[in-house]
């Protein structure tokens, strides 16, 4: 149910049904799953042999890894990075398994009723065979059979008390709601009958992915994705994920969840999947950093926004608009998320002094004190940076940002912890705010074109960015290990375009993440190899959120690199020795 209820995660109304929708899976969720071990599926009077189900499931990350990065390219949209995760051998292990179970639990539920139902017939009929005067009577006026159904009735009691205490309690289905065994129950097969009618079941442009060819075993047989039921139902929790912000506001969901008539079978496996392709999408992302491919690392980024807040889309207006309200809403007109970077430089600083206090530990200190020293150390950093040399081992980038939001932010999560009576410190400490830096760079003319002739060389002169699978191969880095020759030779040719490499070809990709909601200010610093030849160079710097929409940055920052004094020395001396060659 977390995965539909949120579909708006800032808003107090959403926030509190939510709340009430799952404590009540947890008290429904955590019967279904103390339940023992199934020992079996037998079904009554059908003669067939007991069906033994293993609730362990056997993961292989290392497959599932290499199944992933083999499924990626460097302009593989969204959409088809999580139907590439959907179907990866781990996620379809662990949906495969709770198929397994929810099936077997409809069947337990249903031969659970019908026993019922024939105990009922059995005792009704009986009830006709006595009179008033019948052995009931008899019996009840035996002081030993009497003292014997009470032992009896004690003992059961006592059972059942057992039972429910250590969670072995299999016998009590009637809080269990499943859907195709209850009436009015929402599930899984709710989900995909409101999926066809918003136009996303089947699942858009599935069948043109790389995942939409593949086949996927079942029982020994090789059937396409929608044919096997546990890529079934991952690729049903993808999409009713991304159609999130239509299925929590359906009526039919609206009035089964205070009733009780949801399906935990289903709703508790989305709360673990959303989980896990959260775990996934950031291995991804660094997957595209390893292989250089930008494209690919803005496609997992958007793809992680998309599947936090429960869009299919980032990039319609109509999205952006709707969040940038409901934002105002919730938070006031500066709560908008948003990052002010103030100053930033691209060089070689000098050391700093151990000993330079610049006001931040003053505990006398106002926060616009410590702010004003905070800026013009990094203002005295940019005048002291000496110029970027080839021979340098690295140089720096830095920049003072401010989040505009902390403060409402801060505010409205104090009133929320105050109005549902939370501990402030709980709800301070959980919180995480993500963003990532994508760094690209360039060689520039001297009429300010972009040179379509520099090889990309940082840092290493033996491999520019253009051999940078070379490097890979040398280093036997894992992942390049796992490329196929489909998937290698795709980011190989986009490192090798000498018209786009710059723009598609990531120097460093760096995440930062924020813990503290009122932090309002910080500095990040990242370190990046210098040019190994003197000229020019663009360093275009994206900083893109992994939680909100539409609040992105990007600038330029120009660099002069000049020609290393210890290079200039060789130079000299080869040109030394050749002509003293020449004079002989």
């Amino acid at each position: 149910m977390d995965d539909e209820a949120a579909a708006k995660p800032y808003s107090p109304q959403n926030l509190l049904h939510g709340i009430f929708l799952v404590i009540l899976l947890i008290a429904l969720v955590a019967q279904y799953f103390s339940l023992p071990d199934p020992k079996s599926t037998k079904k009554k009077g059908d003669g067939t042999k007991d069906k033994k189900i293993d609730n362990k499931v056997h993961l292989n990350p290392a497959a599932d890894a290499a199944y992933l990065v083999n499924r990626l390219r460097p302009d593989s949209t969204p959409l088809q990075i999580l139907y590439a995760i959907a179907t990866s051998p781990d996620t379809i292990a662990v949906t495969s398994k709770h198929v397994d179970m929810a099936a077997d639990l409809r069947e337990k539920k249903r031969a659970h009723l019908a026993e019922r139902e024939r105990e009922g017939s059995s005792h009704k009929s009986m009830e006709d065979l006595f009179d008033d005067d019948g052995w009931a009577e008899d019996d009840a006026n035996d002081s030993a059979a009497e003292a014997a159904r009470r032992a009896r009735e004690e003992k059961e009691k006592e059972a059942k008390r057992l039972a429910k205490a250590t969670g072995k309690d299999v016998t009590d289905f009637s809080k269990m709601m499943l859907e195709g065994v209850d009436d009015g129950v929402l599930g899984q097969e709710w989900v995909v009958r409101n999926l066809t009618e918003l136009g996303a079941w089947p699942p858009p442009s599935l069948d043109g992915s790389i995942v939409g060819a593949d086949k996927f075993d079942l029982d020994g047989r090789m059937v396409a994705p929608l044919d096997h039921p546990g890529v079934r139902r991952a690729l049903v929790m993808t999409m009713g994920r991304l159609r999130a912000k239509e299925l929590n506001t359906h009526p039919e969901l609206m009035a089964a969840g205070p009733k009780g008539l949801i399906d935990p079978t289903y709703f508790q496996a989305t709360m673990e999947y959303r989980q896990r392709v959260g775990q996934v999408l950031e291995g991804a992302l660094k997957m595209a950093c390893t292989l250089r491919s930008y494209r690919l690392a803005r496609s997992v980024l958007d793809a992680i926004v998309m599947f936090k807040i429960g869009l299919v889309d980032v990039k319609g207006k109509e999205h952006n608009k709707w969040f940038s309200e409901m934002m105002t809403r919730q938070y006031g007109p500066g709560g908008t998320p948003k990052l002010v970077i103030h100053e930033k430089f691209l060089g070689v600083p000098t050391p700093e002094s151990e000993k330079e206090d610049d006001g931040e530990d003053s505990k006398d200190a106002s926060e616009a004190a410590r702010k004003e020293a905070a800026r013009k150390k990094i203002v005295q950093q940019i005048m002291q940076t000496k110029q970027v040399t080839t021979t340098d081992d690295k140089m720096a980038l830095e920049m003072h940002i401010t989040r505009q939001h902390a403060e409402s932010f801060t505010k409205e999560k104090l009133a929320m912890c105050q109005k549902q009576g939370i501990p402030p410190q709980m709800a301070l400490q959980a919180y995480r705010e993500a963003w990532f830096i994508l760094v690209r760079a360039r060689r520039v003319n001297d009429d300010g074109t972009p040179s379509l002739t520099w090889d990309g060389a940082l840092g290493d002169a033996k491999y520019p960015g253009s051999m940078h699978f070379e490097l890979l191969k040398e280093k036997k880095d894992p992942l390049y290990e796992m490329l196929d020759r489909d998937t290698l030779t795709s980011f190989t040719e986009e490192l090798a375009n000498p018209t786009s490499s710059c723009e598609n070809r990531i120097v460093i990709g760096w995440p930062f993440v924020i813990t503290n909601v009122a932090q309002k200010t910080g500095k990040v610093k990242i370190h990046l190899p210098p040019p190994v030849e003197p000229g020019r160079y663009e360093f275009i710097v994206s900083i893109v959120s992994q939680e909100f929409l539409g609040v992105g940055e990007e600038f330029s920052l120009f660099v002069d690199v000049a020609q290393g004094t210890e290079v200039k020395k060789e130079k000299t001396e080869e040109k030394e020795n050749s002509e003293s060659k020449k004079d002989k």
